[in-house]
């Protein structure tokens, strides 16, 4: 199930999510839209992807290790997870992936590094991902890749300038919500 929380600029998306983070009510706002009632706790495997830049300053092979993530399991991606990872660092093989351990992430594009915020959050073991504009940065051809990217996920809260209802399958998978709508009714 994804979530898309939309507004403009500025709106308290960012803000909103942080406070339910802080309170530990995530979990309680995911199930409320979702209708889920699994048992699992969401808030104890949490991956984030909020204003990625400039906050790590090191190289790619640092940044996954942070991770637990092995860089050369790049290799073995699934075409999405292939496609999401090639429209960051091209064709990948392992004499790409031997000269990346060692490339500084600021010589990355800023739409590149949002997508390896976004890879990281789908490839580390999370219960939810929650990933702050993940079009951003990107041009139009890359939207659906990123779109089926952040659906192989079971569980999703994006947030974004613009409604992604017209992105989603399936209105019974997604559902996008107005900032303003959001924190009225879960606030109540």
């Amino acid at each position: 199930m994804i979530i898309n929380i939309f507004g403009p600029s500025g709106s308290g998306k960012t803000k909103f999510i942080r406070d339910l983070l802080i309170s530990d009510s995530i979990d309680k706002f995911f199930r409320k839209y979702s209708n889920e009632n699994s048992n699992d706790n969401l808030n104890n495997k949490i991956s984030i992807s909020l204003m990625p830049i400039p906050l790590f300053r090191g190289t790619v092979g640092e940044f996954f290790d942070i991770f637990s993530i092995n860089i050369y399991n790049l290799l073995t991606l699934d075409n999405d997870l292939k496609d999401l990872a090639q429209s960051i660092f091209g064709k990948i093989n392992s004499d790409i992936l031997n000269e990346l351990v060692s490339r500084r992430i600021e010589t990355l594009s800023a739409g590149e590094i949002r997508r390896l915020f976004i890879l990281k959050s789908i490839l580390v073991d999370a219960n939810l991902i929650i990933i702050d504009e993940p079009f951003s940065n990107s041009d139009e051809n890359l939207w659906l890749i990123i779109y089926r990217v952040i659906n192989l996920k079971k569980r999703s809260i994006i947030l974004s300038h613009f409604s992604l209802q017209k992105f989603f399958d399936s209105k019974k998978d997604a559902i996008s919500i107005n900032i303003i709508d959001a924190q009225k009714n879960f606030n109540n």
